[in-house]
């Protein structure tokens, strides 16, 4: 299927490569549209400035790839540890773009990625932990059970946002946005008590 190291500006539709294996291949500018990758074992691969669309990205590993500008849309990335990607040490802001896409089960935790989008998306059970998500857009995204410990959420957007858990004294919220009613999770894990009239 991929008999070259090196990728520029392809376009790739309708391509059915799931559990399936594929080392060291550069893609630079490439759209995938309607690709079915599940469980795919992606090692030391390069995605940068590519273009992800209607793909099954479900359970893939992407052990020592590298993700630049790299935007998923209405894609099922459901169980990827994204922690086992090589990122760049020096941090470049919106590195990853989510909109629309199905996240649940994945892990983040550790990872610089500020200013990264979801945007629309379901995020349930997703573990965040000790992320740098500064200015990150996380608008109309549900976060149903995901893990959000010693996060960097300062400047990020929460706005219509649902089913978020964030300890404000366990996180950097500064100058994060946030909407009611959701807001008033804020303070479930104060030990205070909360009456309506």
């Amino acid at each position: 299927m991929f008999m070259d190291s090196e990728y520029y500006d392809e376009q790739f539709q309708k391509i059915r490569f799931s559990n399936e294996e594929l080392d060291s291949v550069r893609f630079y500018d490439c759209t995938f549209t309607d690709c079915d990758f599940g469980e795919t074992f992606f090692r030391d691969c390069k995605f940068s400035g590519c273009r992800f669309a209607n793909c099954n990205l479900n359970q893939i590993k992407v052990v020592d790839c590298q993700f630049s500008q790299a935007s998923f849309t209405e894609c099922k990335c459901v169980g990827i540890n994204w922690t086992e990607a090589i990122w760049p040490k020096m941090v470049m802001p919106g590195a990853l773009v989510f909109e629309e896409c199905t996240l649940n089960h994945s892990t983040f935790i550790g990872l610089a990625l500020p200013q990264c989008i979801l945007r629309k998306c379901m995020a349930r059970n997703v573990d965040f932990r000790e992320a740098d998500l500064a200015k990150a857009i996380f608008s109309s995204t549900d976060f149903s059970e995901s893990l959000f410990g010693e996060t960097n959420l300062t400047g990020a957007d929460f706005s219509h946002a649902a089913n978020y858990r964030i300890d404000p004294n366990g996180n950097r919220i500064s100058g994060a946005t946030f909407m009611l009613p959701e807001a008033i999770s804020l303070l479930y894990c104060m030990d205070i008590q909360l009456k309506e009239e």
